[in-house]
């Protein structure tokens, strides 16, 4: 199995020779390794390994917990095999199937940035979703999402230990939401990563991308949404409430 460990190592000589020494100790091949940034002294490194047993990743997790110069930011499993172009892949399906732009997106996104699930929504919609409210989602995808209130640009929000990342497609008309159940937080680069893929998708696609309906109501966008033949309210959305479900609204990173 591949995985992708995302640590914060000493910036200095031999702190990275240490951690490659410890996981090579453990049975792990290194296949790839990324310098995400570095600040105070310290480098944010992602390296991919190759474990042939996937019951040593405790013991990865483990050892490199044990070496004081380490912070270790989060481990998981990686679909993106080093080497390969997925995001070529990716754009060269849409190139041949423009309609099919969302699912292509909501089914590779995952993959590509060692998620677990994705979806395509209408821009601006928040809560519990009915099915009828998700125009794509990958396989893993939860029937009935709840999301967090997105900005209608790429960005990250966290809810407690539930990880997101959105960007927009079609000039705003949705977004694709990927969904990252617990530790890393989504890296600046990842969120880059993510809107410049949804770009370059859009201009391919064009005026042939796909999205059914104006965005339906959900329970969030209804609360919000003022009685017909009232005047809107100046002071916004009653006190208190939230659009997450979990008792405090999330604040983008």
């Amino acid at each position: 199995m591949l995985l992708r460990l995302r640590i914060w190592v000493a910036d200095r000589p031999g702190a990275l020779g240490q951690v490659t020494r410890e996981l090579g100790a453990c049975g792990a091949d290194i296949v790839q390794v990324s310098v995400l940034s570095r600040e105070r002294g310290r480098a944010l490194d992602e390296i991919t390994v190759f474990l042939p047993e996937p019951e040593q990743q405790s013991r990865i997790e483990r050892s490199l917990r044990a070496i004081g110069s380490v912070a270790v930011e989060g481990i998981r499993p990686s679909g993106e095999v080093p080497g390969a172009f997925p995001d070529l892949d990716l754009l060269g399906r849409v190139a041949a199937d423009p309609r099919a732009a969302l699912n292509i997106l909501a089914d590779a996104m995952p993959r590509i940035l060692a998620a677990d699930w994705a979806i395509a929504v209408h821009a601006g919609i928040s809560g519990p979703l009915p099915d009828s409210a998700v125009l794509a989602r990958s396989w893993d995808a939860p029937r009935e999402p709840v999301l967090p209130e997105l900005p209608r640009r790429a960005a990250t929000v966290s809810v407690g230990r539930i990880r997101y990342a959105c960007a927009p497609v079609g000039e705003s008309i949705a977004n694709i939401v990927v969904c990252r159940l617990g530790d890393p937080v989504f890296h600046r680069f990842e969120v880059m990563r993510l809107a410049r893929i949804t770009e370059v998708a859009s201009a391919i696609a064009g005026s042939r991308l796909s999205v059914r309906g104006p965005a339906p109501a959900t329970a969030a966008t209804a609360a919000q949404s003022p009685p017909p033949g009232s005047a809107p309210s100046a002071a916004g959305p009653v006190a208190g409430t939230t659009t997450s479900g979990r008792g405090s609204a999330p604040a983008a990173q």
